[in-house]
């Protein structure tokens, strides 16, 4: 499928943005982690960030903006981009939220 078609059948547009975040949460293991880093793209129904800690799809993660005081609840849906130091994950809100401000139309 062409990257245009699948841009055709998203939910929503997605943003290209680069906001610094706080994302903390559970490891598998049980370890807890908080990490510094930046949401890469955003939509109305999520976001992809970049992180270093080995999420997996199903996991439940908080995000917050680090300008901002508030967090929401997500949902690790996709993995990717994965090297030694870093990866690509996409997430979806748990619960409808606005976290970065961004107006997307109905």
């Amino acid at each position: 499928m062409g990257s245009s078609l699948k841009a055709s059948m998203r939910r929503s547009t997605r943003v290209q943005v680069r906001i610094p975040v706080i994302v903390t949460g559970t490891l598998p293991g049980g370890d807890s982690f908080s990490e510094e880093t930046y949401v890469m793209t955003v939509s109305k129904f999520g976001a992809r960030l970049k992180c270093s800690q080995p999420l997996t799809p199903g996991m439940e993660i908080r995000v917050r903006p680090k300008a901002g005081n508030e967090d929401a609840l997500c949902q690790v849906v996709w993995v990717g981009g994965r090297s030694a130091a870093s990866g690509e994950v996409g997430i979806q809100y748990v619960k409808a939220a606005n976290l970065f401000g961004i107006a997307f139309p109905d």
